[in-house]
């Protein structure tokens, strides 16, 4: 159930789990180490969010529930450091996903010699090259 109100807690969280895909999942969320090296609590942490209580908080550290991307933006500000930081199980789960629909759609462009295509396999040759070079350099 999502609050009515304007806050970033309203929208904060987002389970990981869909209604098909019952089993839940975590994902590696360093967001309470960054919380407690600044000896903020979670009612604080939620107060810049816009949020009236730090549960928004403890289900983001706790239950590997998913920040939007407006808080996501938040806790940048907030401690400075990338959201591919302190969320890098979200990123890797998104990066899995998004590899494996472009490598689809290329393969459904195989076959057709029309110049937008060829531009268009290119530009996927180009994410899945980048795709590579980042996990080399893990």
């Amino acid at each position: 159930v999502w609050l009515a109100s304007a806050s970033i807690g309203a929208r904060v969280c987002r389970p990981l789990r869909s209604l098909t895909h019952p089993m839940k999942k975590k994902f590696d969320c360093y967001l309470r180490s960054y919380r407690r090296r600044w000896g903020l609590t979670q009612d604080e942490l939620a107060a810049l969010l816009g949020c009236k209580t730090g549960a928004v908080i403890s289900r983001l550290e706790r239950d590997g529930r998913q920040p939007s991307l407006e808080a996501a933006y938040a806790f940048e500000v907030i401690f400075g450091t990338a959201p591919i930081e302190l969320f890098p199980g979200l990123h890797a789960k998104v990066k899995k996903n998004v590899i494996a629909r472009a490598r689809d759609l290329y393969d459904e462009l195989q076959g057709d010699s029309s110049k937008a295509t060829r531009l268009k396999l290119d530009f996927f040759e180009d994410v899945f090259a980048r795709a590579q070079a980042r996990r080399n350099t893990i």
